[in-house]
């Protein structure tokens, strides 16, 4: 159990992104930082003129502010299961956690839990955050009533029955969710399928009550359930690549919201930095390919190629390498991901690998739109540092090679595809990588061919000469006879 707390609390911070629901990203040109915002912050709700000291609050003392203070806290009955006559409070909590920024969470955040107290004296810990751990057991959707659910934005929610680790055995839980994890909820007619999946959280202390074996048990409330999977699961679409990232703290469940084929969005930065925080400190034994082709391979195959099926490789570990032609250094701006990931640069870096038939981008039908890769394609890989002697730049001609991690096709704008035509995008794949490294193996296609020709020239001329003096030769022969 230590040993799975240390590695859960390397990401804390990845648990309480999710709070936010007014993320904007603009990322026309790189992977940058997305600009990021909250459309309702319980924070803009409350401020007037004289602004309350907010990072001196408790937890209860804000909550109060915003209108879930101890009129709906009364409600809540310790000892017991929660009830019908608890709901309005639930759902009341639900919305309000909805309303929380990130940092709130991760500064209320307590790591251990004092589960004696949390049953002795549960008012004085009410609506304490704790991070919590442990599996799933079962989970129940509960339906929001009909004449409430428009004012709170939600028809249902989750009650999720979990064990929770604890230093002395698991205790008996229950997570009430506004949201689940994306594969959950398309199995919640298959229970086995995510019973005893690992998960953590951060836990908002509601109440106390007695399971049935007469031990105490402890109901929560949380913005999110983070899922880290530790087996493979083709129900669940769980790989082995997935498990490595899991094992490392890696929400699987916030690969769910990554679009392919489209601008970066807000909600796919989550899930970006922690992959690309993780790959820097994966072990090199778990760096290695998870897929027996490289990516020049799955580029142009026509069914189940990287270009045709990309949710088919999220997060899988390929092969790459090819001539890059462009590093640039990103700037993270945001505090919240310096904080919590420890990352506050990456390089993006341009490959194009040789691929063994074209790729063509056409709109159907327009024969002037035409733009093809007869030889080698772009494919951007995104590393958390560079090795020793490689520096970005624009006009670089390094024959690279590398293991990454699939992200996404993303959709970005280059001087080939969008010069004509602002708004048409270059789809490329992008990758995460813990590093990049120089390779004297690779060299690019297009001097290859260039060479070749030169060859050919020189053979032709050779040739030609053999043959002009085979002819003479035979020519001056025959007059000395």
């Amino acid at each position: 159990m230590k040993n799975q707390l240390t590695k859960i609390t390397v990401s804390i911070g990845l648990l309480v992104t999710a709070c936010s629901s007014g993320i904007v990203a603009q990322a026309p040109d790189s992977v940058n930082e997305p600009a990021s915002h909250e459309t309702r912050s319980a924070d803009s709700d409350v401020a007037g003129e004289t602004r309350p000291d907010f990072d001196a609050m408790s937890a209860r003392e804000f909550f109060e502010l915003i209108d879930f203070g101890d009129s709906y806290l009364a409600m809540f009955v310790d000892g017991e299961k929660l009830g019908v006559g608890e709901q309005e409070a639930v759902i009341r909590g639900l919305t309000r956690i909805r309303r929380l920024q990130p940092h709130r969470i991760t500064h209320w955040l307590q790591l251990d839990v004092p589960w004696k107290e949390l049953t002795d004296n549960p008012d004085a810990y009410r609506l304490d955050v704790f991070l919590l751990t442990g599996k799933v057991e079962g989970i129940r959707k509960i339906n929001v009533p009909e004449e409430a659910a428009p004012n709170v934005g939600m028809s249902v929610y989750f009650e999720v029955d979990v064990l929770l680790n604890g230093p002395d055995g698991p205790k008996q839980g229950i997570l009430v969710v506004e949201n689940l994890p994306a594969a959950w909820a398309a199995n919640l007619g298959q229970p086995a399928v995510f019973d005893g999946q690992p998960f953590s959280c951060p836990g908002i202390f509601l109440k106390p009550y007695q399971t049935e074996d007469n031990e105490p048990g402890y109901i929560f409330a949380t913005s999110k359930i983070s899922w880290h999977p530790n087996q493979v699961s083709p129900a669940l679409g769980v790989t082995s690549a997935k498990v490595r990232f899991a094992e490392q703290g890696v929400d699987i469940g916030e690969l769910s919201a990554i679009q392919d084929r489209a601008k970066f969005a807000g909600r796919e930065r989550e899930p970006f930095y922690q992959m690309l925080a993780t790959v820097g400190r994966l072990p090199s034994d778990q760096q290695t390919a998870t897929v027996n082709k490289t990516v020049s391979e799955l580029l142009t195959l026509p069914q189940d190629g990287l270009m045709v099926a990309p949710e088919a490789y999220r997060a899988e570990f390929i092969d790459l390498s090819g001539v890059c032609r462009r590093i640039t250094r990103i700037e993270i701006d945001d505090a919240d991901i310096q904080a919590r990931l420890g990352i506050d640069h990456y390089y993006e870096v341009s490959v194009f690998v040789p691929i063994p038939a074209p790729i063509v981008s056409q709109r159907p039908g327009d024969e002037s739109s035409r733009k093809e890769f007869a030889h080698e394609y772009p494919v951007l890989v995104c590393v958390p540092e560079l090795p020793e002697g490689v520096r970005q730049g624009d006009q670089l001609h390094l024959s690279v090679a590398m293991t990454g991690a699939f992200f996404k096709l993303w959709a970005y704008r280059t001087p080939f595809m969008s010069g004509e035509e602002h708004t048409r995008r270059q789809i490329s794949p992008l990758f995460v990588a813990g590093s990049l490294e120089r390779d004297t193996e690779v060299s690019e296609p297009q001097v290859n061919q260039f060479v070749f020709a030169i060859l050919l020239i020189l053979a032709f001329v050779i040739g030609v000469g053999v043959t002009m003096g085979m002819i003479f030769s035979r020519k001056s022969s025959s007059r000395r006879r």
